[in-house]
């Protein structure tokens, strides 16, 4: 009798984990999930977009990359006069899977230039300052082009990643097996939120006194934009440096002296030959905040993308720079 319980218990708990396999898969692929951007691992600048690549994902969104990995709009044709401005940040600037290629705001920053200008972007997701500023320092590596400019989008906070290798990234190289959105779920839940946990608890245990967590973070920052400043210097092209400021920028007081640390720390790399302008966007979005410009603490919306493109247009003065 006991062993025939445990039978059924045993097939009653396969049969649950499985019904709940199969209704975490159909709805995440209901989703976009299953079939996610892929991005290869690299040595010099930790990973990127693999290329060629054109999926439908969040949102029914088209997310797509030309073939040097780099995020496009799919709906402009490139010919033989058009002119490059290479977009380099993070997730910010990457602008998610959940929005068109043509409504992130590089895209609708080439909207506003009237001259044959094609933006081309290259912001990734999770990325660190030092991966950025590898990438700049070696572009000829990855690109036959040559842009007419560079603009560096830094989001607050980029400095604590230092450089970000792929392998503690919840992004994939290869397709995922089947069930291919389950298997999706389950990584992205791991790396962006069970891990991560695990990591503060020991911060919590190891740093109590949190002047000094902030101490270091000051001491990181100053590091990291220091080692960018070097990475730049010899640069055969023209860069723009912005700083995309988070929500709590603006709803926050307790954030005007980040905001100026900020501040000086774009003051002091303009100092660079190769540096053409620099930009805080909080100074240019102060009056136009709204909450609905962001779909979280960072990450923008459609409306957000729109606004960023014309604030970035008019403070780095691209109608007379380029």
């Amino acid at each position: 009798m006991k062993f025939g319980k445990i039978l059924i218990n045993t097939i009653i708990s396969l049969i649950s984990i499985s019904v709940g396999i199969i209704i975490t898969e159909l709805f995440a692929r209901n989703l976009g999930l299953g079939n996610p951007l892929l991005y290869k691992s690299d040595s010099i600048i930790g990973y990127r977009l693999k290329p060629n690549q054109s999926k439908i994902r969040r949102n029914k969104s088209r997310v797509t990359s030309d073939y040097e990995g780099f995020r496009i709009d799919h709906t402009k044709k490139i010919d033989e006069d058009s002119k490059f401005l290479i977009f380099v940040g993070d997730s910010v600037t990457y602008g998610g899977s959940y929005i068109d290629n043509e409504n992130i705001f590089s895209s609708k920053l080439c909207d506003l230039i009237e001259k044959n200008y094609y933006c081309l972007n290259n912001g990734i997701n999770s990325w660190g300052v030092t991966n950025m500023g590898r990438f700049i320092s070696n572009f000829r590596l990855y690109s036959e082009r040559k842009p007419e400019r560079f603009i560096l989008v830094i989001l607050p906070g980029d400095e604590q990643r230092n450089f970000r290798s792929f392998s503690g990234t919840p992004y994939w190289e290869n397709q995922p097996k089947f069930p291919n959105a389950f298997n999706e779920v389950i990584k992205f839940l791991n790396q962006k939120y069970f891990l991560p946990n695990l990591q503060k608890r020991e911060v919590k245990k190891s740093y109590k006194d949190l002047t000094f967590q902030e101490n270091l973070i000051e001491i990181q920052r100053e590091i990291i934009w220091e080692e960018l400043e070097y990475l730049l210097k010899d640069f055969h092209y023209s860069l723009d440096v912005v700083v995309t400021p988070p929500m709590d920028w603006f709803t926050d007081p307790n954030k005007t002296k980040t905001i100026k640390t900020y501040n000086r720390l774009l003051t002091k790399i303009s100092e660079l030959d190769e540096v053409k302008k620099t930009c805080n966007l909080y100074d240019y979005l102060k009056k136009d905040f709204d909450k609905n410009l962001y779909t979280d603490g960072i990450h923008l919306s459609n409306a957000g993308h729109k606004l960023w493109a014309s604030k970035i247009y008019l403070c780095l003065d691209l109608e007379n720079q380029l």
